[in-house]
């Protein structure tokens, strides 16, 4: 299983239905809607696509809603221009665009001579030679095509744009109104931008996690304080790629996984992955050196932009990159370097559980880690240690479920609510990790909790226990509690003189009588039949025999196969079922 992400951006070649459902069944985790471009009105409908394939595929599948924050952007014309080197033009705040003049979406006049101008992620570079009132005159450097809404970079010039804008506001209104999953925030500046946004989204009346964009020298400054607020970054390397020295990018790029991985948030690497593959349909080998490099680095998801939105084969490059993502995991080297990098834990009991946890499934040979949450919390905390098993994250929250999508390693599965107390939650966790196949009947897990104590009649402490993962045969009523393990006996005439020690009695449906013999040495009985006031359940009473009602034993299940019955949950398991607390 992969444990690095896949972000893709919808656009016009990816965003019906029959295409998102492809992209989710080639590996994609999380659907980002770019928000600068198409309409909010046309987002409302992409969302709801969304949310049908997410309830249709196997695998969870999160909105990223990415509002375009304080950008500036050329105008949106019809065809492309060319601006020629060595030529003179002008900016200007409009809608037009003609090589000479070149409108943009707003006034950039506070720049200087000498200042440069940088449009397209970079390529095309000019340099202010002239400002008149709100006209600015350039030299164009470095030419090139330039189509509709190209970005526009002044580095190192504060252009004192609001935040959020307006355009954003409208934005996080559909955000709040669809219920997205996650919001992207771009030309982030530092952790008081966060706080404006979810202020924003509070006003809204929603409370949507906040992934910062890292896309300017001041975010980079100010990453401690971002990261502090935000509930996970993402490494933009367009626009830092603008706004700082094109070399120092990818030393950047190593620092700030670095961070958010010592933080325990995910980090998502993004920008021009695959971009051969917008009409390629083979990346080039420095694009699959440069997903293997970001999945080194510990990154939790990597994210594909035009490839998947304006590209020829969205499909396959989803593909292509679960390939590279999957290979590299499975590596020698990946596995060394993720070993090495095991953050330490903090102070909290959260951390150190999950440290632990880590701890024990590679001493126990475990094949899974269950973390059962109700917010996602101590899921995330369980990635931030990078064990080398599967997490299965279990909540009964839906929009938990999808936002844990984006997190390195966790496959995450709704549960039902329960009001039967913390065994209940394991009991249902534990199912769920053998519903995905994550783990098998007889497997150990580990299994980690939080605090839930804002589900009704629940209330569980931070716990740690080693379980032994078993298939549910069969549920029925509790009739008496208890657990016993052994062998399956099935009772066809009543008669259990003969049985083996510690047997678990299955009472056919059609039974019509009484037990004879000693049952001083029954484990356990599971009754096919409804009835609550009967001999066998007086008998089962009066010997304290854990038993349930209403459970007909399959008929596949052979007499004499270790079955293990949890009278407290009305549940007959298959194989042995224990657990340790730690």
């Amino acid at each position: 299983m992969r444990n690095a992400k896949i972000v893709c951006t919808l656009g016009p070649a990816s965003d019906s239905k029959a295409q998102i459902r492809d992209l989710a069944e080639a590996g994609m985790s999380v659907a980002r809607l770019n928000a600068s471009h198409g309409s909010p009105e046309d987002r409302k409908d992409v969302i709801d696509r969304i949310r049908a394939v997410d309830e249709e595929v196997d695998r969870s599948l999160a909105v990223m809603h990415d509002i375009p924050g304080p950008e500036v952007r050329t105008a949106d014309i019809d065809e492309p221009i060319y601006l020629e080197g060595d030529s003179r033009v002008r900016f200007f705040e409009g809608d037009t665009a003609t090589p000479e003049d070149v409108g943009l979406s707003v006034d950039i006049s506070v720049v200087e001579p000498g200042d440069s101008v940088l449009l397209d992620d970079g390529r095309i570079e000019t340099t202010v030679e002239e400002v008149d009132g709100s006209d600015v005159y350039v030299h164009i450097e470095n030419g090139g095509e330039l189509k509709a809404r190209k970005g526009v970079n002044v580095p190192g010039v504060d252009l004192d744009l609001p935040f959020p804008t307006e355009k954003d506001r409208r934005e996080l209104e559909v955000a709040a109104e669809k219920n997205v999953d996650l919001v992207a925030a771009s030309f982030v500046r530092d952790g008081s931008d966060i706080i404006e946004i979810n202020n924003t989204l509070e006003e809204f009346g929603a409370d949507v996690p906040v992934v910062a964009k890292i896309e300017r020298k001041g975010a980079v400054e100010n990453l401690d304080d971002i990261i502090e607020e935000t509930y996970g970054v993402m490494v933009a390397r367009g626009d830092l790629g603008v706004e700082l020295p094109l070399e120092k990018v990818p030393v950047f790029q190593k620092q700030i996984i670095r961070k958010c991985n010592e933080a325990g948030i995910p980090v998502i690497t993004a920008t021009e992955m695959l971009d051969s593959m917008e009409q390629s349909r083979r990346p080039t080998r420095a694009e699959s050196s440069d997903v293997a490099n970001a999945v080194f680095d510990g990154t939790d998801a990597v994210m594909l932009s035009g490839e998947t939105a304006i590209g020829a084969h969205p499909a396959r490059t989803v593909e292509t990159m679960h390939d590279i993502v999957r290979a590299t995991e499975q590596s020698d080297v990946y596995e060394r370097i993720r070993d090495e990098r095991v953050p330490p834990s903090d102070e909290s009991q959260a951390d150190a559980l999950a440290h632990a946890a880590r701890t024990l499934a590679d001493d126990l040979d475990a094949a899974a880690i269950v973390a059962a949450s109700e917010s996602g919390y101590t899921a995330l905390k369980t990635a931030k240690f990078r064990p080398s098993v599967p997490i299965v994250a279990t909540t009964p929250n839906d929009r938990v479920r999808r936002q844990l999508g984006l997190s390195w390693g966790i496959h995450s599965v709704t549960t039902p609510y329960t009001t039967e107390g913390a065994d209940a939650i394991i009991h249902e966790s534990v199912q769920a990790a053998l519903r995905t196949n994550v783990a098998e009947s007889g497997d150990t897990v580990v299994v980690v909790s939080g605090m839930m104590t804002d589900l009704e009649g629940v209330n569980t402490s931070n716990m740690l226990k080693i379980h032994i993962a078993a298939e549910t045969l069969v549920s029925g009523e509790a009739i008496v509690s208890g657990l016993a393990t052994g062998p399956l006996v099935r009772v066809e005439d009543g008669d259990v003189g003969s049985v083996p020690d510690r047997a678990i009695l299955a009472i056919p449906a059609d039974f019509d009588g009484d037990i004879e013999g000693d049952i001083s040495g029954i484990g356990g009985i599971v009754d096919a039949r409804e009835t609550r006031i009967s001999p066998i359940t007086s008998v089962a009473r009066d010997h304290g025999v854990p038993m349930i009602i209403d459970a007909a034993v399959p008929t596949g299940v052979d007499d004499g196969t270790t079955v293990t019955i949890d009278a407290e949950r009305g549940v007959l398991y298959e194989d042995v079922v224990s657990d340790y607390s730690a």
